[in-house]
């Protein structure tokens, strides 16, 4: 008999002698709440009008955990159950405890109670429900409301307010939108809470809700996340290079990893007609799996079956490459007038203001601009919608004088690289055909995101119907137009405003996270929070530098080493356990090796295999790279590493040791620890056959003197 149904039966026994001894006695809270929701209650809890004294008397063992305010464990064996005198309270000393606690009726006690769906109470004996604050209602509703007056409950108890964001985000329930303007107004008081009570309503947050990124987003929309994790908040709009990271900024890149994390990676499935797919689930993150197809030249290019993308393709000659010169020029000019020139959030605003300038270049319409041409605009407009509802369909697309916008859900068969081959290509040829010229037409490379939300969907939908007011444009001057995609959304129209909790659809299983064979090696809160605090690091290390390629862009060198630092900081003050500490951190400190695995030497490769916090730092890579750019050859490297080894021991025992040094007449500490250590790396890259071989070797080089 499981734990839950032990406790269960135990439950109902108690509620079965108080009221045989002439007391009422209800299941209270958390479990009726749960009951109602068809969920399996983590512990049950005993509401009564008993005093505590008689609480006592009428089981053989107690413990007064909480006699003060009427709160008494009953003992069964392993099993305990809270069995709480109904009260209500007045006042608060400290933002956590009243300060003063009454016996009362059960109405009262529901009253005094954080949220209307945990204010009930449910007779096991009679099979009936006692609900005086509607709980059952907002149940059905699937909204957390504050009992009474929000300000007063929050007032009472601050750390309700990271309660109300838990279950709403556990639940998958949305905040009543008084209760959430209450936490708006207050949210600077759970500076009040102790770091402890602030990190286990955090922890169960991050661990237990569905989709976790949600729920960080909501903190810090709602207000709280700037007071208990204020190293955060940098990461918002710190941007990143687009070719490696398209999702977005450093906390956007955080969100998609954390909402990843329960989800299971698999193959989705291949619909012939793209609307059934896109309607059964339009939005997910990018799954890795065998429809994931990436391409390279200079971008990136993320391609997978039943998605929707946002495109862009410009003419060749949009920016000409003098005015390029100009920009770079005049913001050089402007960074030696700034008071700190070489700083870095200097050459970061030096970078924002110039994809600014060039932005805002591009939609004024600069170079050739053909597409003014009615004739021509009319030309790439036909193109588009030539295999709209067949191929692909199209959604909002805009032809503006030197680019188009287009938003496209390509059809089974029908990849988004052929699908702009084969616009870029006719238009090409029909333009050139028509203006009596040769050459080259359009840009060689175009720009494409995985819309992967309904909000970014709208964000998308949002700058291509205005992108031709701000750039000020008379009608002539654009096409503006609609395809045949049409998706059924609840906000549709609301640009850059959340839309609601869209569920990923189940797919089949195409390779787990990390296991050992007896499970992960890391918590679940382990996982939760590495994932959170692995780039906190970059803000302050973002710089403008030369890539692999030469060019510049946004770099964060060292950002692993400072995510470290600032996480010690940030899980000490929280009061983490020693050990979880410092696997999280050790984790972020290595989590940028995983781009050197395929170059490195077979005994670097297997010492970070066989290191304690290794299925922790790949799990945190693997969903790093789903998170960003999906290419997952590393993992895959490291998968077939593993598996290649595991007939033998990554870390195997070592063949000599250090009395085997000093036997040889070598005994300064610190040669034998070299020695060893280079012993060692020959034996796991198989350079000597046996021991003797490797002991033969050692004497030859390491001669004591």
């Amino acid at each position: 008999m499981t734990g839950f149904v032990l406790q269960k039966k135990m439950a109902l026994q108690i509620v079965k002698t108080l009221q045989n001894a002439g007391f009422s006695a209800f299941f209270a809270g958390g479990c009726v709440r749960d009951e109602l929701l068809g969920r399996k209650p983590k512990d049950y809890d005993v509401a009564t009008n008993a005093l505590p004294d008689e609480v006592e008397a009428l089981f053989p063992k107690t413990l007064p955990i909480g006699k003060a305010f009427g709160v008494i464990a009953v003992v069964d064996g392993k099993e305990t159950v809270e069995v709480a005198t109904f009260r209500k309270e007045t006042g608060t000393l400290d933002g956590r405890h009243p300060e003063t606690v009454e016996f009362s009726a059960a109405k009262e006690d529901a009253l005094r109670r954080d949220f209307t769906i945990n204010g009930m109470f449910y007779d096991p004996i009679a099979g009936q429900l006692i609900d005086h604050v509607h709980g059952q209602r907002d149940l059905e509703r699937k909204i957390i409301v504050a009992i009474g007056d929000p300000s007063e409950r929050f007032r009472e108890d601050h750390l309700r307010m990271l309660r109300a964001v838990r279950f709403a985000h556990n639940l998958g329930f949305a905040l009543d939108p008084g209760t959430e303007e209450a936490i708006r107004n207050m949210a600077h008081f759970i500076t009040n809470i102790s770091a402890e009570r602030i990190e286990a309503e955090l922890s169960r947050t991050l661990v237990d809700s569905p989709k976790p990124g949600d729920a960080l987003r909501h903190l810090y929309n709602i207000g709280l996340l700037q007071h208990i994790l204020p190293e955060l908040l940098p990461m918002v709009g710190q941007e990143q290079p687009p070719q490696f990271h398209p999702e977005g900024d450093v906390f956007e890149h955080t969100i998609v990893m954390l909402n990843l994390m329960n989800q299971h990676v698999g193959r989705t499935f291949q619909s012939a007609h793209p609307e059934d797919e896109l309607a059964q689930n339009p939005f997910r993150p990018v799954e890795y799996a065998e429809s994931l197809h990436t391409t390279h030249r200079r971008l990136p290019h993320w391609q997978q079956d039943s998605r929707i993308y946002f495109v862009t393709f410009r003419l060749a000659d949009s920016i000409a490459q003098d005015k390029l010169n100009q920009w770079k020029d005049e913001l050089e000019a402007w960074r030696k007038f700034q008071p700190d020139p070489g700083s870095r959030k200097t050459e970061n605003e030096q970078a924002r203001q110039y994809r600014k300038k060039q932005q805002e270049w591009l939609d004024q319409g600069h170079g050739s601009c053909l597409l003014k041409n009615k004739s021509l605009s009319e030309i790439v407009e036909q193109a588009l919608l030539h295999f709209d509802g067949e191929n692909y369909r199209l959604g909002d697309y805009v032809v503006m004088p030197n680019h188009v916008h287009a938003i496209v859900a390509p059809g089974k068969g029908h990849p988004l690289s052929k699908i702009m081959q084969s616009w870029k290509g006719y238009t090409a040829h029909e333009i050139n055909k028509l203006l009596g010229m040769k050459g080259t037409v359009w840009m060689d490379e175009s720009f494409d995101h995985i819309v992967r939300s309904e909000s970014y969907f709208h964000k998308f939908v949002g700058y291509i119907r205005e992108n031709p007011m701000k750039a000020n444009l008379p009608a002539s001057n654009y096409r503006l137009g609609k395809g045949s995609l049409q998706l059924n959304l609840a906000t549709e129209g609301q640009t850059g405003k959340s839309a609601p909790h869209v569920e990923d659809r189940p797919v089949e299983q195409a390779f787990q996270p990390a296991r050992t064979e007896d499970g992960p090696s890391f918590t679940p809160r382990e996982l939760a929070y590495t994932v959170l605090l692995h780039d906190v690091g970059k803000p302050p290390t973002a710089r403008i530098g030369p890539g692999t390629d030469g060019e510049l862009r946004i770099r964060f060198d060292g950002h692993a080493t400072v995510s470290a630092e600032m996480a010690e900081a940030i899980l000490v003050r929280l009061r983490f356990p020693n050990k979880e500490r410092k696997h999280i951190v050790e984790a972020i400190h290595g989590h940028m090796r995983f781009m050197d695995v395929q170059k490195m030497r077979t005994s670097k490769l297997r010492k970070m295999i066989g290191a304690e916090t290794f299925d922790l730092e790949m799990e945190l890579h693997r969903l790093d790279c789903l998170g960003s750019h999906a290419m997952l050859d590393n993992y895959d490297f490291l998968q077939n590493y593993m598996e290649e080894m595991s007939s033998e021991p990554i870390l195997p025992e070592p063949w000599l040791r250090g009395h085997d040094l000093i036997a040889m007449g070598i005994t300064e500490g610190k040669l034998i620890g070299k020695i060893l250590r280079e012993a060692y790396d020959a034996q796991m890259e198989d350079r000597f056959a046996n021991r003797d071989a490797l002991l033969d070797w050692v004497r030859g080089i390491y001669k004591p003197e």
